[in-house]
């Protein structure tokens, strides 16, 4: 029971790494209040959607910067026993910042720094699922330098090495030793890459076509912290308090297509298919180096779980209209559908499939050279009935959060 309990703590690291359903859609303040539609070039932040697009930027030089504050919390009930809890989850706040620069008429440059995949969940030490997790703080990174090449004046195709690092704090009960876990790694690191086509084939019409690659981040050393009974420590199946563990984490893949069509001068219609290719992700392993809490029949200090999660496909659909030369109003909707079957479900993650309401303003100064967005965002699951198999638990949960943006960007010259 008690290597099951500890297995079970780990299969759960693999979803956290993708955050919250899982990809955290918060990379550009204008792109957000569009539904996150990808199809815009007005700025730098075109480079972590598409790395072709930069070569479309109308200045030579482009900055851009961010931040997000994210307001959220899961429910969950045992209808049967009438056993009810949320979570107290802590604000986060990914940002990002974007530079692209055109060396020449053709060639242009750029780097993105992002933090696309993140979690923050406290479930509290004493809720029913306390074996399963109790709290959990993600944080990832992507540096992505950049360069594009136009074809001719209306296409574009560019290509982006991504170096990831993550860092990650996980918190469990172990119920059946009256123990805990906690698993500490601030250096994971991983490798990837995101290519792109854009193509601008009639004056108001925008066509995007990107992919991000799969990044296997690598937990090597991390920190795996026991606290037992001391009548435990030294025996066969806890020989140290103070374990380190080694794991390979896998972050899906990424193919989009967008459209950005000017039905008018002063109004814009974005649309975007997103497919994200959790389908290769079929399970996890992680090695301890000395604690004998696996499940492998060769090497009790191997764990490996089945994940057998499936291909997403998301559609969203945004609108922008200029009131005037400087003031926009922006509108979104998208709805985000769960890649976790019901069967797998786990509380570190508490994915649903979610409806997501976008919209925000924009206006700008300094002869529109620099520019203001302000972006809200509203996000609510649908309520499902879930089951772990492996671990019989089982109930309903809801999930909803908020999130306000603002972002800055400069187009010098």
């Amino acid at each position: 029971m008690t290597r099951k309990v500890v297995l079970m703590f780990f299969i759960l690291m693999s979803i956290i790494m993708q955050g919250g359903g899982f990809r955290i859609s918060l990379q550009g303040a204008r792109q957000v209040a569009m539904a996150h539609t990808s199809a815009h070039t007005r700025d730098a932040s075109i480079t972590f959607f598409n790395p072709a697009g930069i070569s479309f930027i109308p200045s030579k030089l482009s900055f851009t910067a961010g931040t997000f504050m994210v307001f959220g919390n899961a429910d969950f009930q045992n209808k049967p026993t009438l056993y009810k809890t949320k979570t107290d989850n802590p604000v986060s706040t990914p940002s990002f910042f974007n530079v692209a620069y055109k060396a020449t008429d053709k060639l242009s440059v750029a780097f993105s720094l992002t933090t696309p995949f993140g979690s923050g969940i406290d479930w509290g030490q004493d809720w029913a699922g306390k074996d399963l997790i109790t709290k959990i703080t993600l944080r990832s990174y992507f540096f992505q330098p950049t360069i594009a090449y136009r074809l001719a004046d209306w296409v574009s195709v560019g290509a982006g090495y991504i170096y990831a690092v993550g860092s990650v704090n996980l918190q469990k009960a172990i119920s059946s030793v009256d123990g805990k876990i906690k698993l500490l790694d601030k250096n994971a690191t991983g490798n990837g890459y995101n290519l792109g086509v854009y193509v601008k084939p009639i004056k108001d019409l925008d066509i995007s076509i990107a992919y991000r690659s799969n990044i296997d981040i690598d937990a090597v050393n991390g920190k795996a912290r026991f606290k037992i009974p001391p009548s435990l420590v030294g025996s066969e199946s806890f020989p140290t308090e103070n374990d380190r563990f080694d794991a390979k984490l896998p972050l899906a893949s990424e193919f989009t297509l967008g459209i950005t069509y000017r039905l008018l001068p002063q109004w814009s219609i974005s649309s975007d298919l997103n497919i994200s290719g959790w389908n290769k992700y079929k399970a996890l392993t992680l090695n301890f180096h000395q604690n004998k809490v696996g499940n492998d029949p060769n090497d009790p200090t191997i764990s490996s779980s089945p994940k057998n999660l499936h291909t997403t496909h998301t559609f969203r659909i945004g609108t922008e209209y200029s009131v005037t030369d400087k003031l926009d109003l922006r509108l979104g909707y998208y709805y985000d559908p769960s890649p976790i079957s019901k069967d797998y479900w786990s509380p570190e993650m508490p994915s649903t499939d979610n409806n997501a309401i976008t919209g925000g303003v924009g206006y700008k100064f300094l002869d529109n050279k620099l520019m203001l967005d302000m972006t809200g965002m509203y996000y609510v699951g649908n309520s499902r009935k879930v089951v772990n198999k492996f671990y019989n638990f089982k109930g309903d949960v809801k999930l909803n959060s908020f999130m306000f943006g603002l972002g800055l960007s400069w187009n010098p010259f």
